[in-house]
């Protein structure tokens, strides 16, 4: 049997959870024994910052592409040494890719298909004697022509108003390019067929002419 309870006495409550603490009586967080000093991470970066001040003054670390005895990347790519078989070579594909060759013949000196035949692997382009191929640039060639087998039938406008050295570098980069291997043309070459061929007045070639004209074998 339950024991009686005085008459009006009330049941005291179960605490189902426990009381909650005021913050103020809570211990401040700390890093404990194990975290590291702010005077650590500041004597890093100063470190760190120092090394970099050294590199950038001694070693170039943080200016590789120009030194500091030079102005620009122009000027020390002036200085390096160039092949000098090379020289017209690429002083040649500058002139052949102004609006002049390229445009016609392409980049890759492949030609445009049915209308314009290739320097590439180009029997006109290879031969031994230049005398032909410096004609054509000089002064332009029209009609058929027969290149690599294909049969092409435009104009090619004559590019007199280059200069020899002009003409000898774009002639020695069409006959040294994209696979070719002759021989370079020189601008005496040029400056001689010049002279020779001055009374055309910008008259087209055709095949017929060009095949008269005496080349060494």
């Amino acid at each position: 049997m339950k024991p009686d309870r005085k008459k009006g006495e009330v049941k005291p409550k179960r605490e189902l959870h426990p009381p909650v603490r005021s913050g103020a009586d809570d211990p401040e967080p700390s890093t404990g024994a194990g975290g590291l000093p702010v005077i650590f991470f500041i004597l890093l970066a100063l470190g760190l910052f120092v090394g970099m001040v050294y590199l950038d003054n001694h070693a170039g670390g943080f200016n590789p592409v120009v030194p500091r005895a030079f102005e620009s990347s122009n000027q020390l790519t002036s200085l390096m040494p160039v092949d000098p078989n090379m020289v017209d070579f690429y002083a040649g594909m500058k002139v052949y890719n102004r609006p002049t060759c390229g445009a016609c013949h392409q980049p890759n000196g492949m030609g445009t298909p049915g209308t314009f035949p290739p320097l590439a692997g180009s029997e006109w382009v290879a031969e031994k004697d230049p005398a032909r191929v410096i004609r054509i640039v000089l002064d332009g060639l029209t009609g058929p022509i027969q290149v690599k087998g294909a049969a092409y039938n435009s104009q090619m406008p004559g590019w007199r108003m280059l200069t020899d050295e002009e003409i000898a570098q774009v002639s020695t980069y069409i006959r040294k390019a994209w696979g070719n291997n002759a021989g370079p043309v020189t601008k005496d070459q040029v400056a001689k067929i010049r002279e020779e061929t001055a009374n055309r007045n910008g008259t087209l070639w055709t095949v017929d002419e060009l095949m008269k004209v005496p080349v060494a074998q």
